[in-house]
């Protein structure tokens, strides 16, 4: 059988690497030469006592007949060999056989490679290569590397970790999505074993997602979806899109022009990934009825590299084209009942250029929009503000306009103000100079729409302020353990002391600003509690007095029966110390003012702002306390105020100030669960309200919180014995401590990350009393390394560093009962105690 598969496949060679090795070639021959050497010496020594039978003495006899029993139980012993071993090679080669049988006949595609290598393929694997693309090259069965080598960086970056399967783990999976050569959307699970002799096992079972998509999750949504690539072949839908279509639900749709009216709409926007394409169109049945909807799709890009487009069906437009035509017809009286109780502003337009065009009526809901009693006669395009948007509608001809297509425009109000709206132009298909436009306000869209984009762009500046803490809390680390050392050579007194003393106090500094972008990206640790918000605000009452002078007067309003909130009160504090402060500052140019703290309860179904509802529907509970910083300064224009919380933002002289006063507040309150607004009118004041939802009757412990522990005493001499493993992936910190804790004593073993960290722990003859190890690092991070050198330290002491907050790391410090953690950045000192604290003196 392994001589057929050769035969039938030249790029198949026997399957070696799966099967138990076993070679009949160099066993049984040996074994029969040495039966044939002891037969020889037998019939020698019988020969030589019969020709000497006369001439030997009794010794002679006895040796040659002594020669001649050895030879023949040699002769015997050899024999037995070379047949029980002659069996075994016969039941190997029929191992082998069925081995390589079963493997070259499996359905599953399954390839061996040894040393990087393809070795064997079984008929599944290289039916797949071939329907991929991928040929055999020199009689070798292609790599799985060939076979994906339309399927991006993606996938090869899943391929690339296969091939390099950490030691120690002996199966790993990926999963690849790739369109086919026929454009059928398909998943390949790639699966690899690790054999004996440097050998692997790869497998590829595929999975097809064409069809139904998210049976388990969508399938009774309301929403129609499917996913279409650029050609406008359809690749995958949902069960509710097949039962809109009707007909035959098991029926293939193939391309998009198929069901929706206007392809183009999609197909004709840029295929960029995260490009998002809204518009009205129209669902066509299998049966011919047509139905308005809303489309929405998102380009993006697959792990193959493909570009497709994601696409939701929901709803209906709120413009049904007339199935006679594009336009509409103006017999229908306008001022009848149909268009006075329309929920949206409709104007009559005569005239060619939209923007020329002249109102002949307007509806009751035009009125109430605009503020205008009549606007008959007016034109149309002086009633909008010139902006981006409008000149591109505005300067058209009524019938070049479609009518499922609105325009963005802002619109003149009464009293000088303005309404953002959408407008659509239908014009009449039988008097081109003559149409309608629909007004809907999108003010509230709008609203939401800007605040979506400015909470993603605080989150982005939040992430970025984090990674940069983190960053910069290892340089202070270094530069303050050196700073240390520096001070321990150069005490009081000695001429270098005060220029030193320096740096490290300017280093502290920078640890606190560090400290402020932690708490901006809600990354800092707090300790939540239950707390009296009038007695919280009562306790600050004369600090803020102190710290904002004579020139700004304080008043304090507190409301009766408040509930207690969860919050930390050293960041309440924090907050109230910042508002203040701000509001001082921006009253100091017109010589001082009134600050008014004020403290309410509100319940959300008091709340009559749309979007102030909207937005608290985030909160947790129905009733909230709100507290508020209202100042009589001179306000704030809106390009400022849309900045005012961004980290290092700040209108002040240089030197007055960080711009991370704000940015903490903003910071402060997200993480405690709240929410921030801010009201502010050039001439007469800002006012900033905190929403905090109230306590309840919860108990303390559901707040994610992390418990403080208990406060340790310090030691009051750090010298110490003990083994230490320092993993650390900035030389500038693992450098400086471990020279540092050797001087105190400790023995300490250096590893620059966690692999390096982990060979340690396996090749380690004496035992670690205690590990530090950093927590975010490249490859292997510290908990990483922890799980997987868990048996190897033992009842070894762990101290996680880092420069986020400790709150990141709760669940695994609650854990861990040895596990704790030492924020970095740390002075010697703190970190000498840490260690003394845990390990105290080995004996």
């Amino acid at each position: 059988m392994t001589e057929m598969i050769r035969n039938d496949n030249p790029a198949v060679a026997p399957l070696r690497a799966v099967a138990p090795e076993y070679t009949a070639t160099k066993s049984a021959l040996p074994l029969w030469l040495g039966a044939f050497v002891a037969l020889a010496v037998l019939l020698g020594a019988l020969i030589f006592v019969w020709a000497g039978r006369d001439e030997l003495d009794t010794d002679g006899f006895i040796i040659l007949a002594g020669v001649a029993i050895v030879a023949l139980l040699a002769m015997v012993t050899f024999i037995t060999l070379a047949k029980n071993r002659g069996l075994r090679d016969r039941r190997a080669t029929t191992r082998d056989t069925i081995y390589s049988a079963a493997f070259f006949n499996s359905s599953v595609p399954s390839l061996v490679v040894s040393n990087g290598k393809a070795i064997h393929a079984n008929r599944a694997y290289l039916d797949l290569a071939k329907h991929l693309g991928a040929e055999p090259l020199d009689d070798a069965p292609p790599i799985v590397d060939r076979l994906f080598t339309r399927a991006g960086n993606e996938a090869a970056a899943a391929i690339f970790r296969l091939h390099h399967l950490s030691r120690g783990l002996n199966f790993a999976e990926e999963r690849i999505d790739l369109i086919t050569p026929e454009t059928e959307l398909r998943r390949y699970i790639l699966q690899v074993s690790r054999l004996e002799n440097s050998n692997f096992l790869w497998q590829i079972n595929t999975a097809p997602v064409t069809g139904n998509v998210g049976r388990d999750v969508l399938s009774e949504a309301p929403v129609g979806l499917f996913t279409v690539d650029k050609s406008g072949q359809i690749l995958a839908t949902n069960d509710v899109l097949q039962r809109w279509l009707g007909g035959d639900a098991t029926e293939a749709i193939e391309t998009l022009s198929s069901f929706i009216e206007s392809p183009d709409i999609l197909l004709g926007s840029p295929a960029e990934p995260g490009r998002t394409v809204r518009a009205d169109t129209r669902l066509i049945t299998r049966k011919g009825v047509v139905t308005p909807t809303v489309m929405v799709a998102n380009w993006h890009t697959l792990n193959s590299g493909d570009v497709v487009a994601s696409v939701a069906l929901y709803g209906h437009s709120t413009l049904a084209r007339p199935d006679t035509g594009e336009g509409v017809s103006t017999n229908t009286e306008f001022n009848g009942e149909r268009y006075s109780a329309a929920p949206v502003a409709v104007l009559k337009l005569e005239g060619g250029v939209i923007g020329k065009t002249v109102v002949a009526s307007a509806n009751p809901a035009f009125a109430k929009m605009s503020g205008t009693e009549d606007a008959s006669g007016k034109i149309f395009g002086d009633m909008f503000i010139e902006d981006e948007a409008s000149p591109r509608f505005l300067s058209r001809n009524m019938s070049q306009t479609i009518p499922d297509i609105p325009y963005d425009a802002t619109l003149k109000v009464a009293g000088g103000g303005s309404l953002p709206v959408s407008v659509y132009i239908v014009h009449d298909n039988q008097n081109p100079e003559e149409g309608f436009a629909y007004l809907v306000n999108v003010s509230a869209r709008k609203m939401l729409e800007d605040q979506l984009v400015q909470s993603q762009k605080m989150q982005a500046i939040g992430q970025l302020a984090a990674g940069v803490a983190h960053d910069f809390n290892n340089l202070l680390t270094a530069i303050r353990l050196n700073t240390d050392e520096l001070l321990q050579r150069h005490p009081v007194g000695d001429p270098s002391y005060p220029e030193l003393q320096n740096i490290n106090m300017t280093g502290a500094r920078a640890a606190a600003l560090v400290k402020k972008l932690l708490t901006f990206s809600r990354k800092a640790t707090r300790r939540s509690e239950r707390l009296d918000v009038t007695d919280t605000l009562s306790d600050m009452v004369v600090t803020l007095r102190q710290t904002l002078g004579e020139r700004a007067q304080l008043k304090m309003v507190h409301a009766r029966g408040l509930p207690p909130v969860m919050a930390d009160k050293s960041q309440i504090d924090t907050v109230l110390m910042n508002l203040c402060v701000n509001a001082r500052d921006a009253m100091e140019e017109q010589g001082g003012g009134t600050i008014t703290i004020k403290s309410a309860k509100i319940a959300r179904s008091e709340i009559d702002d749309p979007t102030l509802s909207e937005t608290l529907k985030i909160l947790s509970d129905d009733d909230f306390v709100v507290i508020s910083v209202e100042d009589t300064g001179t306000g704030m224009p809106d390009e400022v105020k849309a900045k005012i919380f961004e980290p290092f933002f700040t209108t002040k002289e240089q030197g007055k100030g960080t711009g991370l006063g704000l940015a903490t507040v903003y910071g402060i309150v997200q993480q405690t669960g709240g929410h921030l607004t801010v009201d502010s009118v050039m001439g007469e004041g800002t006012t900033f309200r905190i929403y905090l939802p109230a306590a309840g009757d919860a108990p303390i412990e559901a707040a994610p919180v992390v418990k403080a522990a208990p406060p340790a005493r310090k030691p009051a001499d750090l010298a110490g014995q003990g083994n230490i493993l320092f993993v650390e992936d900035e030389a500038s910190v693992r450098g400086i401590a471990a020279k540092a804790l050797r001087k105190k004593g400790y023995k300490v073993v250096e590893a620059e990350d966690g692999e390096e960290a982990l060979e340690i722990l396996e090749e380690a003859e004496t035992p670690f009393d205690l590990m530090i190890s950093d927590v975010v690092m490249p490859g292997l991070d510290g908990p990483g390394l922890l799980k997987a050198g868990r048996k190897m330290l033992g009842d070894a002491r762990i101290v996680f560093i880092s420069g986020y907050a400790e709150e990141e790391f709760s669940e695994l410090l609650s854990e861990e009962p040895d596990v704790t953690f030492l924020p970095k950045p740390f002075t010697f000192a703190e970190l000498a105690e840490k260690v003394k604290s845990e390990i105290g003196v080995v004996e």
